[in-house]
């Protein structure tokens, strides 16, 4: 079994391109997963942000309202 590398918010923020406020808010809605060591210490890991991108990302044009209701024709 092999140990993922543990990365600080800024890490990862740095890695990703996003500022740590926006990591953090990621974070503290339960969006990006990450490993709490301590009351002030959370890391995070590149396979969770992957999860993240994955379950965060949407195809253009498979959520459309329009999809919701039925089509009724002549």
């Amino acid at each position: 079994m092999t140990q993922e590398r543990l990365l600080s918010l800024k890490q990862l923020s740095e890695i990703v391109g996003l500022s740590p406020a926006q990591i953090r808010g990621l974070m503290n809605t339960g969006k990006l997963e990450f490993v709490e060591i301590s009351s002030k210490t959370k890391m995070l890991t590149m396979s969770g942000w992957e999860r993240f991108q994955k379950n965060a990302t949407k195809v253009k044009g498979t959520e459309s309202s329009a999809a919701n209701f039925p089509r009724h024709l002549p």
